[in-house]
């Protein structure tokens, strides 16, 4: 016991030195985001799609299993950058002009800043240089403006300000395109700027839909689906779940809102699993490449990574004209051949534009229910991992943390902690950076909200109410993580005092 403590005192006195800068190496930050992942699609969260990358991450960091996004892509991206609620932040599905993002507030604290990868914050008005991430903090990017594109063809493909259309060759990928310029920013970086640290905003599109990947990778995953029911899977993920301990104490496997397997194509349906498996896969092994990269720079050890989701699972089947390369109003490919935007067709290259469907949305949200763009857990709750060599403990190392409730509001103000850098008081986040290191046993009390088109919902734990439609519910997360008792009749007080709390906090923010 005695030994013990003494180590930790030590780890303690070394991590502070670190994060007051005293020893003038701040962290490089690393953060990854995936696009409409559920929270038990990748393997150390139940999933059995291969990731080894993220779960090489997870063994040598840690898994936290209540880490809350804003459900949709493009509040989740500004309130990720900004340790603020969308709501203050955001006109459209764009940032204020006036906005200070976490990049630009760490460039003035002397890192470098990247973003390779999706930005969907330009209110669609992608020839605009004052919407483009330049404006807001970066000294490099590259990736596509547009929120959902093609893989092969990316509409608003762009390199800073200037068109990178150029770039798309006839073996271009988009997942691979996003991982190969990761890699370029490191090496360039720590070429150029041996002292200065790095923030990289690794920013995928994978597995947003349409449904597109590689055929080589799509073969892979054909066995592995063939024949398998929605049910049979979502009960083995749920399994493994439980075997990994990646979810809180008592969570129930909540009713599948999945078809019988009977009445739907099942032909399509394993395709399109191996499709969406497929892009999973490919962008795990461009994370695996940045990983070696950190390590032939020498890196790795002073980098944080983070790795999270926008939102859960997303139900939307079909995809839409807007975001694709037309002729004559008519969505092509770049030799010309035609688009189908709707029908059965099977998924997978680039003359299809395809989701996967509520069916799978809701296996990949095991066990939690519904799905992106509601307030539901399975719309809201994202698998996070935090791997940082200087701040976990030998003994945390591997584990999964059920006492943590933390937001992605909350990255920002960390952030800037460990750069030494004070927090604005316009943030609605707090920083996370005692509970990550384990200096702190005490969960910080959160009152969390959010609300977005049909879905709205209050945390105040380990009570929760949810808004969806015209259904009002109350919740004990801490009973019921997965959400299988309504408990408003029970706590009418509660209740109310929830119900106007939340429209208090929504009228809060004006016109």
């Amino acid at each position: 016991m005695l030994k013990r403590f003494i180590h930790s005192c030590i780890f303690l006195l070394l991590s502070l030195c670190v994060w007051s800068g005293a020893t003038g190496a701040s962290p490089n930050i690393i953060v990854i985001l995936a696009d409409d992942l559920g929270y038990s699609d990748i393997g150390c969260y139940g999933g059995e799609i291969d990731t080894p990358n993220l779960d090489r991450l997870a063994a040598d960091g840690v898994r936290y299993s209540n880490f809350y996004n804003t459900s949709k892509c493009w509040t989740t991206r500004a309130s990720l950058l900004t340790g603020q609620y969308y709501q203050h932040v955001t006109i459209g599905n764009g940032l204020k002009p006036d906005t200070i993002t976490i990049a630009g507030r760490l460039k003035d604290a002397g890192y470098g800043t990247y973003l390779s990868g999706k930005w969907h914050l330009d209110e669609n008005r992608h020839e605009d240089p004052s919407r483009n991430p330049l404006a807001f903090g970066f000294d490099h990017y590259f990736g596509n403006l547009h929120g959902a594109v093609s893989y092969f063809n990316p509409y608003t493909l762009m390199r800073g300000t200037d068109s990178a259309e150029g770039e798309i060759t006839d073996d271009f990928y988009l997942t691979d395109a996003i991982s190969d310029e990761a890699v370029r920013n490191v090496h360039h970086h720590f070429a150029a700027n041996e002292e200065k640290p790095l923030f990289l905003y690794l920013s995928y599109t994978a597995p947003h839909w349409p449904l597109h990947a590689l055929p080589e990778d799509i073969a892979k995953y054909r066995t592995r689906y063939d024949g398998k029911r929605f049910s049979e899977i979502r009960n083995a993920r749920f399994k493994r779940m439980n075997e990994l301990g990646v979810l809180p104490q008592g969570t129930a496997f909540s009713e599948g809102t999945h078809q019988p397997w009977s009445e739907v194509d099942s032909k399509w349906h394993t395709e399109s699993m191996a499709v969406y498996a497929a892009m999973l896969d490919r962008m795990d092994q461009g994370i695996g490449r940045v990983i070696k990269a950190l390590e032939e720079t020498g890196q790795l050890e002073n980098t944080l990574i983070c790795f999270f989701a926008d939102n859960g699972g997303c139900h939307e089947g079909i995809g839409q004209k807007n975001g694709l390369s037309c002729l004559g109003g008519e969505a092509v490919t770049r030799d010309g051949r035609s688009i189908t935007i709707s029908g059965n067709e099977m998924p997978g290259d680039e003359t299809t534009f395809q989701g996967y469907g509520p069916n799978w949305a809701n296996v990949s949200n095991t066990p939690y229910r519904y799905h992106k763009s509601t307030s539901y857990e399975g719309g809201i709750r994202s698998p996070f991992i935090l791997y940082w060599p200087a701040g976990v403990s030998e003994e945390k190392k591997g584990t999964v943390d059920h006492s943590l409730i933390s937001h992605l509001i909350d990255l920002s103000p960390t952030f800037l902690q460990l750069a030494d850098q004070s927090v604005p008081e316009s943030m609605d986040g707090v920083s996370l950076v005692d509970q990550w290191s384990g200096r702190s046993d005490a969960n910080p009390e959160r009152i969390l909200f959010n609300d977005f088109g049909p879905g709205s919902a209050m945390y105040d734990y380990p009570w929760k109410f949810v808004r969806f439609k015209n259904n009002t519910e109350l919740y004990n997360l801490k009973s019921d993580p997965s959400e299988t008792q309504d408990l408003a009749k029970d706590h009418p007080s509660r209740f109310l005092a929830m119900t106007e709390a939340l429209e208090k906090w929504k009228t809060s923010f004006g016109d």
